[in-house]
């Protein structure tokens, strides 16, 4: 019996060394081996190395990258148009990069151009259908943009109703900004989850909300981070606030629909007058192209077709000032 005895003691206490074994090999792995590890070394490193180079200071926060590979992050960083564009794509909430995005466009203007060689010849429709392929892309994340801004500010009203009643119901102001990216669908999750994150890491609420109002060019979310940083300030009921401005923001958006639903005809009117001469112009290249080339054979021609499309820029920019209300 004792010696049975002795042998499971031997046992556990030889099964509880190696289980401590394996963990402190596993904690020293984790501590230094680790991919989390790594890179929290190379923070350390890139903080220390900039230390000595005269104490550039470092952001902490993320950053996005501009391009996949490290030669365009690179060459992009230096450009002054990347930087608009990467905000651009980021108020489109779209998964591509800024190299990504000229990629395509650049791709688009050499499909317009051999499209526009193949359909009408001449270098001057060639260059206007390179134009118009390269511009594709762009218009498509400015579309995806203006889509994804209406929708935020559709959600805006319930998101600012979620922030009363969870500070009536008595959490504080950056748990309340939690529960509405965890309660809220997308897309204004996305933007109150970066706030709620940026708080998290330290940043402070007003860099924070500012950075929000910065991301999402919306007048009535920069009312609401303007007023919850004066509350912040001076005091009063944050909840009351909130509520106000739900209703405020719902108001707002019915005139804007009522003032939309009266000025449709007027929008659809000019849209036809803007496509119409374009439109024509492709339909009778492609049913008679001898009857066109005389436009452009003559040296008066391009002259004329420059005028007409300057002109048609200025008539659309201009009844689009027309149609386009602010409330």
């Amino acid at each position: 019996m004792p010696t049975n005895l002795l042998y499971i003691g031997s046992a556990v206490f030889l099964f509880i060394a190696v289980a401590m074994a394996v963990e402190a090999l596993w904690q020293w792995w984790f501590s230094t081996q680790s991919k989390a590890a790594r890179r929290f070394s190379r923070r350390i490193a890139a903080l220390s190395d900039a230390h000595e180079d005269g104490g550039r200071r470092l952001s902490l926060l993320k950053q996005r990258r501009l391009a996949d590979s490290e030669a365009g992050e690179n060459l992009l960083r230096k450009l002054s148009v990347a930087q608009p564009l990467d905000i651009h794509l980021q108020q489109a909430g779209s998964q591509w990069n800024v190299g990504r995005l000229l990629t395509f466009m650049g791709f688009g203007a050499l499909a317009g151009l051999l499209l526009g060689l193949l359909l009408m010849p001449g270098w001057l429709a060639a260059m206007a259908f390179a134009i118009a392929g390269g511009c594709a892309p762009l218009l498509q994340v400015s579309r995806q943009r203006a889509r994804r801004l209406h929708q935020l500010q559709l959600q805006l009203p319930e998101a600012a109703d979620l922030i009363a009643r969870s500070l009536r119901a008595g959490h504080a102001l950056p748990s309340t900004l939690q529960m509405v990216a965890d309660e809220m669908p997308e897309p204004i999750c996305s933007e109150f989850r970066v706030v709620s994150d940026e708080i998290n890491y330290g940043l402070g609420l007003q860099p924070a909300m500012q950075r929000m109002a910065e991301r999402v060019p919306l007048d009535d979310l920069r009312f609401l981070v303007i007023a919850v940083l004066i509350q912040r300030e001076t005091g009063g009921n944050l909840a009351e606030l909130m509520q106000n401005m739900a209703h405020l923001i719902r108001d707002r958006l019915k005139l804007f629909g009522q003032i939309r639903a009266m000025s449709a005809e007027g929008r659809l009117s000019g849209l036809i007058l803007f496509l119409l001469p374009f439109v024509m112009a492709l339909l009778i290249s492609m049913a008679n192209p001898d009857y066109m080339n005389k436009l452009f054979d003559d040296p008066i021609g391009p002259v004329l077709l420059g005028v007409a499309a300057i002109q048609m820029l200025l008539g659309g920019l201009w009844m689009r000032k027309i149609v386009n209300l602010r409330v």
